[in-house]
């Protein structure tokens, strides 16, 4: 039977699929109807998919539906569908399907027991508020990221996947970010008429919280710029990434918000770091190019696209990557710490001092909001301050679970390209919490695809090596189709 996600990354569809999903983020502009109705089809068709695969294949395909329908969650805040998009729409297809997955599939890890861990210690700072002003949206709202963490490390760290399936998945990833991408533009005014200071841009974020946008954004330059380094093609055609790549950078960058960028162009260095110590015998055996002949068109292509944008905005978008505000160039505040992190240094230690106040369990999920003394009524936007001031020593020690599970990712990926995708991914998910806390579905979902197990692929008995066909990444075969019950 026809499978959905089959058809996504099958390569002669790509382009078509490509022009869908940048419809669907045009038409989101004005009517979130196609959306919705499109997001409903697709994933009530996957699940009639999934039941009618073979039960070995159905942890992978779970996981690809977890790829796929939770990066629909951006589209559906910008488009403002919720509640038929739910406004977290991610953290609730991870926490029901990571569950599922883990009962079809009942690996057990070293890395799968750190999800556990995670998942049990969580779990005490819900049952108690210091501050007495606690909702359960602020409940909801803080501590759902957490939970898909343990639970999104416990499911991927049961798949046993062969490299290609790896990046096969970036397409199911960045389709709906091409959406996201589609939308900002078209909702962005004409240029002339944005005045660009020195904060944030919500007119080229679409309208909504640049943050965000920008992680989203981020992560759109870095699986296009890797799938360029890799010979992979996304859309079909090589000139249509480079194109695409160019548009997410500016966008990304033009709404100056800096963290999802850094973060995105920061996952691009640690993939090409791991690639330049790929052994002439590993490409081969990989079947990959020289990646090293992309790095220059790639590196100018970039180059290019930040020279125009800061142009674009009169130079103040150098300015404000360099941490300028308008009061330090007027000579009014001094450039410090907190103003280049837009008060989240602050915050983060007035979260240091209710951990020295309420060392052993916190103040309780969603309580620092409320006892902090110059940011109270501010939201956590450091996922590590608001771990220990709401879990205490709990959280200390969940963060150092993150730190070991790194190491963890890092040491058991066979070999240099596994590596860069992997620790990439997860630096990116990391790294967002510094900016955003765990306000989306990309924490999660990113530290929980680096867990899953690489598998290196082997010669079947008595294949002559001389006889293989040559061939790149971007020759990846679609894998073979899911088999059928009936």
């Amino acid at each position: 039977m026809f499978v959905f996600f089959n058809s996504i990354k099958q390569h002669n569809k790509s382009f078509f699929w490509f022009l869908v999903h940048v419809l669907l983020g045009a038409t989101a502009t004005f009517t979130s109807i196609p959306m919705i109705l499109f997001f409903y089809v697709a994933l009530g068709y996957s699940f009639i998919n999934l039941f009618n695969i073979h039960s070995s294949e159905r942890p992978r395909f779970i996981a690809e539906i977890i790829i796929y329908f939770a990066s629909f969650e951006a589209l559906g805040r910008l488009a403002g569908s919720d509640p038929y998009i739910p406004y977290e729409l991610g953290k609730y297809i991870l926490l029901f399907l990571c569950p599922l997955g883990i009962l079809l599939n009942r690996n057990i890890s070293g890395k799968g027991m750190i999800g556990f861990v995670v998942l049990v210690l969580s779990l005490p700072a819900v049952f108690f508020d210091e501050s007495g002003l606690v909702t359960f949206n602020d409940i909801k709202f803080n501590i759902l990221g957490l939970l898909n963490l343990g639970v999104a490390i416990w499911f991927f760290s049961t798949l046993n996947i062969p490299l290609k399936t790896l990046i096969n998945w970036s397409k199911l990833m960045v389709f709906p970010l091409v959406s996201v991408l589609a939308f900002t533009i078209i909702r962005t005014p004409n240029l002339d008429e944005v005045e660009f200071t020195l904060g944030a841009n919500f007119a080229t974020a679409g309208g909504f919280g640049s943050n965000q946008v920008s992680t989203i954004l981020g992560l759109g330059v870095f699986v296009y710029a890797v799938a360029i380094l890799l010979n992979y093609r996304i859309s079909g055609y090589k000139w249509v990434d480079g194109i695409v790549l160019g548009l997410f950078t500016v966008q990304g960058l033009l709404t100056f918000s800096r963290g999802g960028m850094i973060g995105g162009f920061f996952g691009v260095l640690v993939v090409m770091f791991y690639l330049a110590k790929l052994s002439v015998k590993e490409r081969r055996r990989l079947k990959m190019p020289n990646f090293k002949k992309f790095i220059l068109p790639l590196g100018i292509l970039l180059v290019v696209v930040m020279i125009a944008a800061n142009a674009v905005t009169g130079g103040m978008l150098l300015l404000r990557y360099m941490g300028e505000t308008q009061g330090t160039l007027a000579g009014s505040a001094e450039k410090s710490l907190n103003k280049i992190t837009t008060n989240r240094s602050d915050i983060f230690l007035e979260d240091v001092d209710l951990f020295m106040d309420h060392t052993m369990l916190g103040v309780g999920v969603g309580a620092s909001t409320y006892l902090r003394n110059e940011y109270k009524g501010y939201a956590p936007h450091v996922e590590l301050s608001r771990l220990i001031a709401e879990h205490g020593i709990l959280g200390l020690i969940i963060f150092s679970l993150f730190i070991v599970l790194f190491f963890i990712n890092k040491a058991q990926a066979p070999e240099s390209i596994s590596k860069g995708l992997i620790l990439a991914m997860f630096l990116i998910g990391f790294l967002a919490t510094f900016h955003s806390a765990t306000r989306t579905y990309i924490t999660p979902l990113l530290i929980g695809i680096s867990c899953v197990n690489i598998i290196t692929e082997r010669k079947k008995n008595g294949e002559n090596p001389k006889k293989e066909k040559k061939s790149t990444l971007s020759d990846f075969k679609l894998e073979q189709e899911l088999t059928s019950k009936t």
